[in-house]
């Protein structure tokens, strides 16, 4: 079904290009500006953080949660990596957790060869 909708999607930018590829362009741009989650907002609260990131993730792109995932992981990479050092720990496990066993043996080649200093 989703490959239907994408299909559906592409013909309609597509036949929109015909006219103008600005106007393809626009369109793809208000439709991602109209369907985006935004920047999730900070829990007064410290408790309610968790729960409030999951809220927002249920709403957010892809696109979104990568950005936003990305930044964060950047973000923990800062100036106290002692401090940080768990947190990152925690994120790797959690995707670890979530890759397949075929992602994880790809995975764990990938690392074995950035250790190794073979470029990928």
């Amino acid at each position: 079904m989703n490959d239907n909708i994408t299909q559906t999607a592409m013909t309609c930018l597509d036949t929109l290009a015909i006219g103008s590829s600005d106007f393809a362009a626009w369109g793809a741009y208000a439709w991602l500006q109209n369907n985006e989650a935004g920047m999730p907002y900070v829990a007064l609260l410290e408790d309610n953080a968790r729960q409030d990131a999951r809220f927002w993730a249920e709403t957010a792109s892809l696109a979104e949660l990568e950005c936003y995932f990305l930044a964060s992981a950047d973000k923990l990479a800062g100036p106290d990596p002692l401090f940080s050092s768990r947190q990152i720990k925690r994120l790797s496990g959690a995707l670890w957790r979530r890759m397949s066993p075929k992602e994880q043996a790809a995975f764990v080649g990938w690392i074995t060869g950035q250790l190794k200093g073979e470029s990928a």
